[in-house]
């Protein structure tokens, strides 16, 4: 029998290296491109794959069997737990008193089978183990908020002590399918059974404790996968409240927590960076740059009703100069972080042309955006840019897409002739820039950015 659990262990073991291995290998392929941009005489060194055609073949029944089932059968049995126990109160089968004690035991007789099996079986009882956490996640944010049986300081109290002691659990398995279940896991869990809807203070206060224990493991144990379903699921979820249940008296919450959602995954994906000067990978960068964009989506629904005069130009004019600033201080603090810096530059130029568009009407627009598309070509001229120069020629293109499609039949003949000249000598004019210049920028400064 020993013999059979030690088997068991070690494929459980052998199957979790392989995944590490292969999100290590898509590490050094990642940290090889970065390395190659910055020194472009690095050559990326040519593996020789000799054992790619001596894969097992049942190394996806090994996936299959040893981790997916176990992750299924989990998520499967929390959903059953909350969903068949509320369905008991609905018709009056037992009180709500006992609900929560149901699913208390449903908790602590996970962990307690999790303790049980961890010597022998050690993926299965991380798989029990965060059951058992999400299932007193949600059974603690029920009592609270739900049927009122809990204060919200004690309620704030023990999810912060679960978290704490699921993250030292995670980090004694070493498992990432502890965070990604028993932490994670427990987003969507009030929504199988929501009520009380009107608490959002206290949901985001649940979801910010989550949180943050999911982001220092992702942090810790550099377990990159569970940091992005945070920042994923966490503003999902603000920004569907915010369409669909946000009403104007909680204007301080969704600027509470909109705010401090963002900081914290802002800090999350840029303290290593601080702290080490490790480079960032382009997912890295890029998630960042969904952080902001996530904001501005749930800034558009919690600001924009407080505001009676054009309201979403408001909204996409502040967040074009925020993201602005963001890329001038990027650009001060992480200089070798050009797609960090390039992709919130961008961002930004595109909410401000938006904003034009929202703010003025006809003739103004067309101007001001030949204005933006000159300033943008000159400063990228001078600072040696591609990026700003290329946004320069981009948006002097779109003005002339607007000229064709739009302003064509709603110009006077006179705005059409001044309209037409003034993009045309801007264009002819850059043109003999670049013909000038072309030795300068293409050949001596090829690689200036």
């Amino acid at each position: 029998m020993d013999d059979k659990h030690s088997i068991e262990t070690i494929k459980a073991e052998l199957a979790d290296l392989q995944h590490q291995v292969v999100e290590q290998y898509h590490k050094i392929q990642e940290l090889q491109r970065q390395l190659q941009r910055l020194d472009p005489s690095y050559k990326i060194p040519t593996i020789q794959n000799q054992t790619r055609n001596r894969t097992p073949r049942l190394v996806w029944e090994n996936f299959i069997g040893l981790r997916l089932i176990h992750l299924v059968g989990i998520v499967v049995l929390v959903i059953g737990l909350s969903i068949g126990v509320k369905y008991a109160i609905d018709q009056e089968l037992i009180s709500p008193l006992t609900r929560i004690a149901l699913a208390y035991g449903a908790g602590i007789l996970l962990f307690i089978l999790s303790l049980k099996l961890k010597k022998d079986y050690l993926l299965f009882s991380a798989i029990l183990f965060s059951g058992a956490m999400a299932s007193v996640y949600f059974t603690t944010y029920a009592a609270a908020v739900y049927y009122q049986m809990l204060p919200n300081t004690a309620a704030f109290l023990i999810m912060a002590a679960f978290t704490a002691f699921t993250v030292i659990q995670a980090s004694s398995y070493n498992r990432q399918e502890i965070a990604l279940l028993g932490m994670v896991g427990a987003y969507g869990i009030p929504f199988l059974i929501s009520r009380n809807a009107d608490r959002a203070d206290l949901f985001f206060l649940y979801i910010l404790i989550i949180d943050i224990g999911v982001l220092y493991l992702s942090y810790k144990k550099l377990w990159k996968t569970v940091g992005r379903i945070a920042l994923t699921l966490t503003w999902m979820l603000f920004i569907g409240w915010s369409m669909m249940r946000f009403n104007s008296s909680q204007t301080w919450i969704g600027v509470v927590f909109g705010t401090v959602f963002f900081a914290l995954f802002t800090v999350s994906i840029l303290l290593r960076r601080i702290q080490s000067e490790e480079p960032l990978t382009r997912e890295e960068s890029y998630r960042q740059l969904v952080n902001n964009i996530a904001l501005y989506l749930g800034a558009i629904f919690v600001l924009a009703s407080t505001m009676e005069d054009q309201p979403l130009a408001v909204v996409t004019g502040c967040f074009g100069l925020f993201l602005g600033v963001q890329a001038w201080i990027y650009h001060l603090q992480f200089k070798n972080e050009e797609l960090l810096n390039h992709a919130h530059l961008v961002a930004s130029f595109v909410l401000i042309i938006l904003f034009v568009a929202m703010e003025w009407d006809g003739v103004s627009v067309t101007f001001i955006w030949l204005l933006m598309a000159v300033l943008l070509f000159v400063w990228g001229a001078w600072q040696k840019m591609v990026v700003l120069r290329l946004g320069g020629i981009g948006l002097m293109g779109l003005t002339l897409l607007k000229l064709i499609a739009l302003d064509s039949s709603r110009f006077s003949t006179v705005q059409k002739v001044i309209a037409y000249l003034t993009l045309g000598a801007l264009l002819l004019i850059i043109s003999f820039f670049y013909q000038k210049f072309k030795q300068k920028l293409f050949v001596d400064n090829d690689g200036a950015q």
